[in-house]
């Protein structure tokens, strides 16, 4: 039979995790979310010497032996699920952090979200950083969501490892070594997306320094802790959000006024 009349297959898709402790007995909390897109595999990694009581239907479980030498199990996680895709034998892949990201609503097709690219991220939600070396960037990505075309990124992300075993920073200096990575070596080989693929607003007071918002309208993924049970509550959400109509001037407005509008805009932090 021809090549080209051979039938083409989809290509394979996944979630992925990885736990360790306590956390792996709770995957039904935020990562089991993850279920109402049929075209996504779910599969857990944890980092220890038994697979968890509780396991959700649905999941894959692996167990992996931890690895001392990131002085951590936190580091240990974070940095080995960039590499543990390699095993599933799937083309596409969305890491996500195990017990504080919420899938609101169904998702596209991976390979969609990348859009040719290695790795797909959203800026954190204080985007502007200084990094190694004096580099700059107002792009500063966060590491508790990425997508990944697994065997086109394999060199970004055995370097990122790589920087995590070179050495102890801090216990989240996986999100410090991945943006090094991507923003002196490879930035023209990622897309970054708006950020409903990772939404880090609050949903009250809390923490302090971090954005508030009242709606999820439009939002597909919640990443923060604070407010999963709040989010939860809002399910269903709108698919997009609704844009206000603006009120129309009824011609020019003088100088006064426009200082005015001026002021409410930058008060209001918002068009009204």
């Amino acid at each position: 039979m021809p090549e080209s009349s051979l039938p083409r297959t989809a290509p394979r898709q996944a979630v992925v995790t990885v736990v360790y402790g306590a956390h792996a007995e709770r995957l039904n909390y935020t990562f089991s979310s993850f279920a109402q897109n049929p075209h996504l595999e779910l599969h857990a990694f944890v980092l220890g010497d038994r697979l968890p009581a509780n396991q959700v239907p649905g999941i894959q479980y692996h167990l992996r032996a931890p690895d001392p030498g990131f002085s951590h199990p936190m580091r240990d996680a974070d940095y080995r699920r960039w590499l543990f895709i390699d095993e599933l034998d799937v083309d596409y892949a969305l890491v996500v952090d195990g017990c504080d990201v919420l899938c609101l609503q169904p998702l596209p097709p991976l390979p969609e979200l990348l859009r040719g690219a290695w790795f797909a991220g959203c800026v954190e939600h204080q985007g502007g950083r200084h990094l190694a070396g004096g580099l700059y960037t107002s792009n500063y990505l966060n590491a508790g969501v990425t997508f990944w075309d697994v065997r086109a990124s394999l060199e970004l992300r055995r370097e990122v490892e790589r920087r995590g075993r070179t050495r102890f920073r801090n216990l989240v200096d996986d999100q410090l070594a991945l943006n090094e990575v991507i923003h002196a070596r490879f930035f023209d080989r990622i897309t970054i997306l708006p950020c409903q693929y990772n939404y880090r607003g609050s949903l009250g007071p809390r923490p302090l320094g971090w954005p508030s918002t009242t709606r999820l309208d439009g939002v597909c993924i919640y990443h923060n802790r604070h407010w999963i049970e709040e989010a939860k509550r809002r399910v269903p959400i709108p698919e997009r959000a609704a844009l206000p109509t603006l009120a129309a001037d009824t011609g020019p407005i003088g100088p006064w006024r426009q200082r005015w509008r001026r002021w409410l805009t930058w008060w209001r932090r918002e068009g009204y």
